[in-house]
């Protein structure tokens, strides 16, 4: 399927040097400088498929989902075909980053996890970081706000590792968000003392966010951090620190987009919200208003001026404002259905092309080889485990994982909602791998993950984070009343499967949703 983007004269310059330039761009926020050089890159066949990745991407900074789509499946097919696992990884990353966009969280998050995987195999530590953060956005999305913020720190590690500054900050910024999100729900369990605490971690994560963004002179990434630490601030009852940050911050129309200065205007309005200045917040947000390029940005200053307007005791104003909320929304709900109806037919038109050229590629082969895949989950199977310890258990360590009670959930909730269940546990251990690391599935509802070079004690504590990410999964959005949770054996050393194998059954026998591993200092095994 082409994607209809076609190359004009590049002139004098290499396609490698137009991509490198419209990397520039995007480095300095300019999508459309990007897309065009991108573009010019796209006619050379080798390097079609990272230039395409490109222009997905510019499309989906301009919320032209359709395109971005198009180009991003177009480049995953060539990157495919040439076994470029890396620009494949990239490609599916924006792919799933589209589907987010549109509301399809859990294709994202099973795209997501796959173009990890792939870029992961490529070795390119680079390539890693970009389709990190997009994991990390599907999970923000779902509220899965402690995973958020591991795999934010995980990232920025990277990108110190590889000097990538403006990668760095956007994980710090991002990290920022799901801690703040972890302070909310400490303040609304009680917790005010833990809460002020968070917010102090959230505050620092966006002060470096923007001191980076600021030293590097991106001032979209400054500018998102401002408004973001403005919010930390607020929360954490300093809000006129936080009113003066803002206004250290000087709008620049010519410069800044309009999403920037709207974010800023909305957070200003919440803080005088929050203050009790409910004039001030009706001016602020009716400015929002005003200048909202989108019918979502002016979705949400409607909603917030309706709630200004209500605090300050003009109802009738009130009223007016909802009713334009009102209208904005049936208009986007209306123009989202239209859009994610366009995107499903690239879709399938593009699934479409992917399975007729298999059929003849396989008519042509005359043969299947063996996968060494599973095909529910799309994690490693049982073989490729098997291969990868057929060298010797030396520097492998292994954690065989076992769903708790699964017949239960085939049996209450149906056999569908059991593989959702395999499906969803193998993208959270899927994310939750190192670079070298091994997840697959076992057989039934076992899984195991193997890891490289790590101590059986490291091991252990990587087990106990996979336990406790799949016992605070919202399982319920999957099936009502639905929880899910595991067992694990950790084992190192000669027969470490058998080893592995009858800790994950002491675990069991021991009341399940724990882990099992090394005996310490000699004492008996025992719950982690």
């Amino acid at each position: 399927m082409s994607s209809g983007f076609d190359a004009p004269s590049a002139g004098s310059a290499t396609p490698a040097h137009l991509i490198r330039l419209s990397r520039d761009r995007l480095a300095v926020s300019d999508p459309e400088g990007a897309r065009q050089l991108a573009t010019a890159a796209a006619g050379d066949p080798a390097a079609r498929a990272e230039a395409l990745s490109i222009i997905a991407m510019c499309c989906r900074l301009r919320d032209e989902y359709v395109d971005a789509l198009a180009a991003a499946q177009e480049a995953a097919e060539l990157a495919r075909a040439g076994a470029d696992p890396a620009t494949e990884g990239r490609a599916r990353s924006e792919v799933a980053r589209v589907l987010l966009a549109i509301g399809e969280t859990s294709e994202a998050l099973e795209e997501s996890t796959a173009a990890l995987t792939l870029a992961e195999a490529g070795g390119d530590l680079e390539a890693v970081i970009p389709v990190l953060a997009t994991v990390a956005n599907v999970y923000l999305v779902m509220q899965q706000f402690d995973l958020v913020v591991q795999l934010c720190e995980r990232g920025a590690e990277m990108a110190r590792l590889v000097g990538d500054e403006l990668a760095q900050g956007v994980m710090l910024d991002t990290g920022a968000c799901a801690v703040t999100a972890l302070a909310w729900a400490a303040r609304a369990g009680g917790d005010e003392q833990g809460a002020q605490a968070i917010a102090r971690d959230a505050a620092e994560r966006s002060r470096a966010a923007m001191l980076i963004g600021r030293r590097l002179g991106h001032r979209r990434n400054e500018a998102a951090a401002v408004a973001n630490l403005a919010e930390e601030l607020a929360f954490a009852g300093q809000a006129d620190e936080a009113l003066r940050l803002l206004d250290s911050w000087e709008i620049d129309p010519a410069r800044d987009s309009t999403y920037t200065i709207t974010h800023h205007l909305d957070t200003r309005g919440q803080i005088h919200l929050a203050l009790a200045r409910y004039d001030e917040a009706v001016t602020v947000f009716a400015r929002a208003l005003e200048l909202a390029e989108s019918k979502g940005a002016a979705l949400t200053a409607a909603e917030h001026l309706a709630e200004a307007y209500e605090k300050n005791g003009d109802l009738g104003a009130a009223l007016a404002a909802h009713k334009r909320f009102h209208q904005l929304y049936c208009q986007v709900a209306s123009e989202t259905a239209q859009r994610n109806a366009r995107v499903a037919a690239v879709r399938m038109e593009t699934e479409l092309a992917k399975a007729t050229a298999e059929h003849e590629r396989l008519r042509a082969d005359g043969l299947l080889r063996i996968s060494l895949e599973d095909p529910l989950t799309g994690l490693a199977n049982r073989r490729r485990l098997d291969d990868e310890l057929a060298t010797g258990p030396a520097g492998h360590t292994i954690a065989l994982i076992d769903v708790d009670h699964f017949k239960h959930v085939n049996d209450q909730h149906s056999h569908q909602a059991g593989d959702e269940v395999l499906r969803r546990l193998a993208a959270l251990l899927r994310a939750g791998c190192r670079t070298g690391d091994i997840a697959a599935r076992y057989g039934g509802e076992e899984f195991a993950v193997l890891f490289r070079d790590v101590t059986e004690a490291e091991a252990m504590e990587a087990a106990e984070r996979i336990r406790r990410t799949v016992e605070e999964f919202p399982w319920s959005t999957l099936a009502a009343g639905l929880k899910v949770t595991v067992s694990i054996g950790v084992a190192s050393g000669p027969d470490l499967l058998a080893l592995a194998d009858l800790r994950l059954y002491q675990a069991k026998n021991a009341g399940r949703n724990r882990v099992i591993g090394l005996p310490p200092r000699g004492r008996a095994d025992r719950a982690a």
